[in-house]
């Protein structure tokens, strides 16, 4: 899902549509959330203190589940209902994207490689959060 510049075209011309509000404000209502983006950002965010990603003891990747589990636990001791919402596969259209992603990946997979010998810590993890692969998550 997810459509480029979509939040700044409606700032633009309806900025009204907008809202924000806390977590807490939506106290006994159902909240559908996108969940291939919320485990993207939980990919992205979750780290542990030297970088790298929350792992298993089998080297499995478990950032995104850690991420999952303690939103879902505030969201439901605040009143609110949770639906994560799956959207499958994507469409054929976004084939060229999808692409141009994995291009942008190697490359990031690439430069991290490079930087790990002569790169500052911050420098290793820009490229790194460009390397998670969110449709393995859910294989």
């Amino acid at each position: 899902m997810g459509i480029k510049g979509l939040n700044a075209l409606i700032s633009e011309h309806s900025p009204k549509a907008i809202k924000s509000a806390e977590m807490k404000s939506h106290f006994g209502r159902k909240v559908a959330i996108d969940a291939s983006m919320c485990l993207y950002q939980f990919l992205i965010a979750v780290r542990q203190q030297d970088g790298s990603q929350l792992t298993n003891e089998d080297g499995e990747t478990t950032s995104h589940l850690m991420g999952f589990f303690y939103r879902t636990i505030r969201m439901v001791s605040l009143g609110i209902k949770p639906c994560y919402v799956f959207d499958g596969k994507p469409p054929v259209l976004k084939g060229g994207e999808l692409e141009k992603r994995l291009k942008r990946r190697e490359e990031a997979e690439a430069k991290a490689v490079l930087l790990k010998e002569t790169g500052t810590v911050e420098e290793i993890q820009k490229f790194e959060r460009r390397t998670v692969k969110n449709h393995n998550v859910l294989n």
